[in-house]
């Protein structure tokens, strides 16, 4: 066999046994934390929180259950919350699109349009469109950036 193609060969082995086992350690590392299948839901949060907790400080049968309804109510609170704010996050997000519309051309406000419809149905396949009523919907039809976390989207301010 030829050098070239001998190290050719040798080069695309190792790549494939890097994609390989980087995936594996990824699946490994999804398995091992409980973050598989979708996004995360507050209820799954919430169990997984409560084994996490179980484990770690040896929970006792009567302190888990416990912390479960503590957890409970406090994502119960939360959901209140996410419906009390999400209409005015929904304005002020709206209010947003516009205005960064009346920056723009009218080509770019096409294009920018089209990337809005795009992020919208991405969040309504995920589940977190306006039926949920938290904030991250916003109302049909409106111009829109992404919000952070989206793909396209700048990062969050921390």
């Amino acid at each position: 066999m030829r050098p070239r193609l001998k190290g050719a060969l040798l080069l695309l082995l190792a790549f494939v046994l890097g994609a390989a086992a980087g995936a594996t350690g990824f699946g490994l590392y999804l398995v091992r934390t409980g973050w598989w299948g979708g996004p995360p839901r507050p209820e799954r949060f919430q169990q997984f929180m409560l084994g996490r907790l179980t484990r770690e400080l040896d929970l006792k049968p009567e302190q888990r259950q416990q912390v479960e309804a503590i957890m409970r109510e406090t994502g119960e609170e939360f959901g209140r919350l996410r419906q009390e704010i999400g209409p005015r996050f929904r304005e002020i997000l709206a209010r947003s699109r516009q205005r960064i519309r009346t920056v723009l051309d009218p080509g770019q406000q096409a294009k920018f349009d089209a990337l809005v419809d795009e992020w919208q149905r991405r969040r309504e396949r995920r589940g977190r469109g306006r039926a949920e009523g938290g904030g991250r919907g916003s109302p049909a039809g409106s111009a829109a950036v992404p919000e952070a976390g989206e793909r396209g989207a700048p990062p969050a301010d921390r």
